[in-house]
């Protein structure tokens, strides 16, 4: 699988985990478990990617005389970009205007920027509202599959210290008090007056419904990457049936 990132486009990523690899060390396992994310812009690059995985688990399991099974736990499109409500949406954000630290969550910026490295960004830089532009992220979320099927917009807002990583404890850290609660609330301050924006402008709601058939094409039948089953809400349990 590792030598297969030799071989994919290069905007693709290949994560995982041996999620149950045995339990002794002088004990070969009669289980063993791993759990792959594959990643790339273009979903269909993604369902090709993760056949090509698959096929590789069966040739090591035919080659090893072992038994290999696999499930699709989940599965997101690329958000598909929608300008028209964007555009309203940087407005609203301009207006509802960033996030302004007190004293006390000035302090816990600066002891969370001590840990940052050469991440850090400028603390302030969350009080401004960076210039509109659309450009490539390598987040997954399942509002791409919504984007889709819907005109649909997003935004990000300063929940975090600036120059705080994903998936970190910085960023739960900050997401735990007023810093991440403060960004919440732009956020949800910037999306109920765009909401009102669209309901009281029915032509804003054509202009997107126009861009989104466009970028769809007409052709374009949704198919979801997780297949036809019904979602694992419980996710974990179900990558580790003996779990």
């Amino acid at each position: 699988a590792n030598m297969l990132r030799e071989h994919v486009p290069q905007e693709t990523r290949l994560h995982y985990v041996i999620t149950d690899g045995g339990s002794a060390p002088n004990v070969v396992p009669d289980f063993a478990e791993v759990y792959y994310y594959v990643r790339n812009p273009s979903p269909e690059i993604v369902a090709d990617v993760f056949d090509r995985l698959v096929k590789i688990a069966e040739g090591a399991a035919l080659g090893t005389g072992t038994t290999v099974e696999h499930e699709t736990v989940g599965g997101a499109f690329n958000r598909l970009p929608n300008v028209v409500l964007s555009q309203v949406m940087d407005a609203n954000l301009r207006a509802v205007g960033g996030v302004r630290y007190t004293a006390v969550e000035q302090a816990f910026a600066e002891a969370i920027q001590a840990t940052l490295g050469s991440a850090a960004r400028p603390l302030g830089s969350q009080e401004e509202i960076e210039p509109f532009a659309m450009h490539q992220s390598f987040a997954s979320s399942d509002n791409g599959d919504v984007s889709w099927v819907t005109p649909m917009a997003h935004l990000r807002t300063a929940t975090w210290v600036p120059g705080t990583s994903a998936h970190s404890w910085q960023a739960v850290a900050a997401g735990g008090m007023s810093i991440g609660t403060k960004g919440m609330i732009v956020a949800a301050k910037t999306l109920a007056r765009t909401a009102l924006d669209i309901f009281s402008d029915p032509e804003i709601a054509a202009r997107a419904r126009a861009e989104f058939d466009e970028r769809r094409g007409p052709n374009f039948r949704y198919v979801a990457l997780l297949g036809d089953r019904d979602p694992p809400l419980d996710y974990r349990r179900a990558a580790n049936p003996g779990g």
